[in-house]
């Protein structure tokens, strides 16, 4: 009964640190048209799939509104590198943008 008790409490420990990602939407497109032209819902959620899976392969995802754009555009470079230094050609070029698209979009989001 104990081991079941403290089982219990670390999942709920564990589920209260995660971070709750807001889901794309068409307003996040139409609010980037200016700055990417093109932009699609499809690539902005491509976008989220990959910082969730990767990025939370090494570390806990930090929400993107915590960024600026500019911390964004030096610190996913860094961190895509990472990511193919321990997985090898996992991230291209395109992967990384999207990746960094859907960061900097996410980061103007408002609730």
């Amino acid at each position: 009964m104990k081991k079941i008790i403290l089982t219990l409490s670390a999942a709920l420990v564990l589920a209260s640190c995660a971070v709750k990602l807001v889901t794309p939407t068409q307003p996040d497109v139409d609010r980037m048209q200016a700055k990417y032209p093109g932009y699609t819902l499809d690539e902005l959620n491509q976008g989220k799939s990959m910082f969730e899976q990767h990025c939370a392969e090494c570390h806990k995802l930090k929400k993107p509104t915590k960024f600026t754009e500019a911390e964004l555009q030096k610190t996913v470079p860094i961190m895509v590198k990472k990511v193919n230094k321990k997985h090898p050609n996992t991230l291209d070029e395109k992967s990384q943008d999207l990746i960094l698209k859907y960061m900097i979009t996410m980061s103007g989001h408002k609730k």
